[in-house]
C-alpha cells in the first residue's frame, strides 16, 4: 500500500466540500442542529420560565441563580448519577465543580452522538461504488488513499458541525442567562466538544467500513444506524437478561456496555485524568480496529 499524504489531504478536501452540496451532507448538518437544540432547550426552557416567573414574584433575588441551585440539588444529582453510573465524585464535578446546565447538555448529546454521526458518514463510497465513479480515481492514486481521504474528509466536516453546535449552546447560555463566567463555559464546552468529537470517530470509521463494503447508499445508512443502535439494544437485554436469570447484580456485569464505544462515552468527562485517558485511548482503538477491517473490506472489494 502506497499512502500518499497529499493525495489524502486533496481527497479529503473535495470531499468536504461535496458533502457541503448534497443532500446528505445538509441532512446531517439539519439533523446535528435540531438535535444539538432540542436536547438544549430541554434544560434551558425550564430555567427560562423559572426565570419569568421569579421577576414577577416578591423574594426572589436572582431567579436564575435559583434555577441553578436546582440543578445543583440532591435530587438532580441523584438522578445524574443513576444515569451515568458514575461515583458521587463525579456527579458532583459535573453539578456543581464545571457549570451544572451545560454538564446535563453534554452528558444527553453523548448518548445521541453516535446515530447523528452515523447520518453523517454513512454515504463515504457507497455511492460511487454504485455509480462505478471511483474507477476515474483509481487510475491517479491507490485504494487506500480514496478510502483514507473520504474518511478525513467526513471527520473534518463532522468536527465543523459539532464545533457550531457546541458553540452556539455555550454561548446562548452564557448571554441568555450570565449564571457562568464564558471562560468556565468555554473551557467545559472545549472539553465536551473533545468528548463528543472522540466518540464520533469509531462511528465515523465503522460508517466507513460499512459504506465501503455495500454499494448502495441507504443500504449503508440503514445497517450503520442498526450496528450503531443494535449493539447497545442487545449488551442491554443481555445485562438485564444475565440480572434476573443468575445471583449476579448490575455492577458485576458493567463491562458489557464496554465491548462497544457507547459505553466508554462517560469517562470522557470524568474529573480523573487517567480515566480520561483510558476512555480516550479506548475510543482509539475501536477506531484503529474499524479503519483496518474497513481498508482490508476495501482493497478486496471489486470497484
Amino acid at each position: 500500500m502506497d499512502i500518499r499524504a497529499d493525495h489524502i489531504a486533496l481527497i479529503a478536501r473535495y470531499s468536504m466540500r461535496f458533502s457541503m452540496r448534497t443532500g446528505g451532507g445538509l441532512m446531517y448538518l439539519l439533523v446535528l442542529l435540531i438535535t444539538g437544540l432540542t436536547v438544549a432547550a430541554v434544560f434551558i426552557s425550564p430555567l427560562e420560565m423559572v426565570s419569568k416567573q421569579g421577576d414577577r414574584l416578591a423574594g426572589v433575588d436572582d431567579p436564575v441563580e435559583v434555577a441553578d441551585q436546582i440543578l445543583q440539588s440532591d435530587g438532580v444529582r441523584d438522578a445524574i448519577g443513576w444515569i451515568t453510573g458514575t461515583e458521587d465524585a463525579q456527579t458532583d464535578y459535573l453539578l456543581r465543580t464545571k457549570p451544572a446546565l451545560l454538564s446535563a447538555i453534554m452528558l444527553v448529546l453523548l448518548m445521541v452522538i453516535p446515530y447523528t454521526t452515523c447520518i453523517g458518514g454513512f454515504n463515504q463510497t457507497s455511492g460511487d461504488i454504485a455509480s462505478k465513479g471511483l474507477r476515474f480515481l483509481l487510475l491517479r492514486t491507490e485504494r487506500v488513499n480514496i478510502y483514507l481521504g473520504r474518511l478525513v474528509g467526513a471527520t473534518l466536516f463532522t468536527l465543523a458541525s459539532s464545533v457550531a453546535v457546541v458553540l452556539l449552546i455555550v454561548a446562548y447560555i452564557h448571554f441568555k442567562f450570565g449564571i457562568y463566567s464564558f471562560g468556565s463555559l468555554l473551557g467545559w464546552g472545549m472539553q465536551g466538544l473533545s468528548a463528543i468529537f472522540l466518540l464520533s470517530l469509531p462511528y465515523l470509521a465503522l460508517c466507513a467500513w460499512i459504506s465501503g463494503t455495500l454499494d448502495t447508499p441507504f443500504g449503508s445508512l440503514a445497517l450503520s444506524l442498526l450496528a450503531a443502535g443494535f449493539s447497545v439494544v442487545f449488551l442491554l437485554l443481555a445485562k438485564a437478561a444475565l440480572v434476573s436469570n443468575t445471583s449476579l447484580v448490575a455492577g458485576d456485569l458493567d463491562w458489557l456496555m464496554r465491548l462497544v464505544p457507547w459505553g466508554w462515552k462517560y469517562d470522557l468527562l470524568d474529573h480523573s485524568f487517567a480515566t480520561r485517558a483510558v476512555g480516550i485511548l479506548a475510543q482509539l482503538g475501536f477506531t484503529t480496529l474499524f479503519l483496518v477491517l474497513g481498508v482490508r473490506s476495501f482493497n478486496r472489494r471489486d470497484l
